[in-house]
């Protein structure tokens, strides 16, 4: 008798814990659909009530269509999640961006770092100190520091367009370009950052797995910032998690934070020998880490303790070289699928410089229009951040768009959807640099564009690198097109769409990125062939 009704009495518990947590299923569910602060805004039903659909689109790398196709159902101002709006619009990009947007980054930053320690410009949520990090790595990227950069781009650029024309000359097959220029630009930035190339160019360096392993990580660790855990990680990090990761974390994190550890090391012992030996300044080597080693803040200051210096060393390398990489990548594969549009670009190169040689930055360069018109068109189609770089509202909410948002909301645009917008870039998913032109475009429509042009962002978050990504991107295009023809592989369309494949990846003249918080991509295959001049 007492085992029965130890059994019924189990079996009342069981169903009252059921009925309790249906009840509170079914409220949060009302509640999200009805009474929410964000219950108004549109958008897909299951989105509305949990971070799933987000999440798993996020999984399939392909977030940034999904929100696209939401933007096409749904107009510019949409709900993809029960706590996050997208208002893809130019007023709206400048408004959230801008400052008097009162917002920070949301808490997807916060699961990145290695620890809860170890912050960067990139990754702080916290205003205050994102804003002394930033004033500080602001003189890394000055002027002065910028014309210091410039030899370091063009020794490796010579070198990689040299054996670029012998491994086409050698082979006869065409070059996968993304793995090319991941390797140009992972060179450059050792040079700019760490005082020596990684030399990845050269045929069989021990350095081309770094790419897949920044990929790997990237591919790891982002669907983890946005997964419904995402809150949970972000608590425990630095309660216990962190020691936990630092004994179980998978290769490619471990493999990761070796390399970024011993680029740290490297440099900053020559850094340490160069003041012992109390070298001259003119035999001292002035790139970026040399200028931010001894970086102050003007304010308080302070410059950056080691943990710091490890946060931006890991940002210089993913957003000095991931980002370039992925556009000019870009860039390529519309060379070669836009033969039209790569004489207009080699007649202005070759009719602005009589040699080689004389590509340099300045004047000259920065007279190229269709070049600027050439990369920015490249920018917009293929941003390296597709998705939404996810805002918080600050307490006090914020207007957007004539919109009250409270605290907490997160708030965004997406720069896909803002950049393939029709009302904003018509014939949105067509190549045309021209659109970026004053003679080919009305004032008010170019106005339209360069307001909605999002690829660097904006205001204090900002890219702090855009004119070194500039700079290199107009370099590398100019020195490229120069020397070669570069010539679609007929049998090889990999890095376009195809037609038989999902909506949004169904064109076979648009490149194809997939998400990873920057874009992961591959192709284009292309030959080179000696340009006559």
């Amino acid at each position: 008798m007492d085992c029965v009704s130890g059994w019924v009495s189990s079996s009342g518990l069981a169903v009252t814990a059921a009925t309790l947590i249906l009840a509170s299923v079914l409220s949060t569910i009302i509640y999200r659909l009805y009474f929410h602060p964000l219950a108004k805004y549109p958008g897909p039903f299951f989105a509305r009530i949990s971070t799933f659909p987000s999440y798993w689109h996020t999984l399939k790398q392909d977030r940034h269509i999904w929100l696209w196709r939401l933007q096409e159902e749904y107009g510019h101002t949409f709900r993809y999640r029960p706590d996050a709006v997208l208002i893809n619009t130019p007023t709206a990009f400048r408004s959230i961006f801008g400052p008097k947007g009162n917002v920070r980054k949301s808490d997807y930053y916060r699961v990145w770092p290695r620890t809860a320690e170890i912050t960067s410009t990139w990754n702080v949520t916290d205003v205050p100190a994102h804003a002394r990090k930033r004033r500080v790595m602001n003189q890394a990227f000055s002027e002065k520091a910028l014309k210091s950069a410039e030899v370091f781009i063009h020794e490796n650029l010579d070198r990689w367009l040299d054996l670029l024309g012998e491994q086409n000359s050698s082979s006869g097959k065409s070059i996968n370009m993304a793995h090319e220029i991941n390797y140009l630009v992972f060179d450059i930035l050792g040079d700019l950052c760490f005082g020596q190339s990684f030399g990845m160019i050269e045929p069989g360096s021990e350095m081309r797995f770094v790419p897949e392993v920044l990929a790997t990580f990237l591919k790891l660790f982002h669907p983890i910032a946005f997964s419904p855990l995402a809150d949970w990680w972000v608590w425990a990090k630095p309660r216990g998690l962190d020691k936990v990761l630092s004994y179980v974390s998978p290769p490619a994190v471990t493999n990761w934070e070796k390399f970024v550890a011993s680029c740290l090391e490297r440099r900053t012992k020559v850094e340490h020998e160069n003041r012992a030996l109390n070298k001259p300044e003119s035999e001292v080597r002035k790139d970026f880490f040399y200028y931010l080693f001894d970086a102050k803040d003007p304010e308080t200051g302070s410059g950056y303790d080691l943990n710091e210096l490890y946060g931006e060393c890991e940002l210089l390398i993913v957003a000095g070289s991931d980002t370039t990489s992925i556009v000019m990548s870009a860039m390529i594969f519309y060379l070669a699928k836009n033969p039209d549009v790569q004489k207009k670009l080699a007649e202005e190169i070759l009719s602005t410089f009589t040699s080689y040689d004389e590509i340099r930055g300045g004047n000259k360069i920065h007279s190229c229009r269709y070049l600027k018109a050439f990369i920015q068109e490249a920018c917009r189609m293929a941003p390296p951040v597709g998705a939404d770089p996810a805002r918080q509202v600050l307490p006090g909410g914020t207007i957007v768009d004539g919109q009250y948002f409270p605290e907490g909301t997160k708030l965004s645009i997406s720069c896909y959807c803002l950049s393939y917008s029709e009302d904003v870039f018509p014939e949105p998913s067509t190549f045309r640099p021209e659109r970026w032109l004053p003679e080919h475009t009305s004032p008010e429509r170019l106005a339209i564009q360069e307001h909605g042009f999002c690829s660097f962002l904006a205001g204090s978050r900002g890219c702090v690198g855009k004119n070194l990504a500039w700079l290199e991107m107009m370099l590398v295009m100019s020195k490229l097109v120069y020397r070669y023809e570069v010539l679609q592989d007929p049998k090889d369309n990999l890095g376009g769409g195809r037609v038989d494949g999902r909506v949004g990846r169904q064109n076979p003249h648009q490149y194809q990125t997939y998400d990873a918080f920057v874009a992961l991509r591959d192709g284009p295959m292309v030959h080179l062939q000696p340009r006559k001049s």
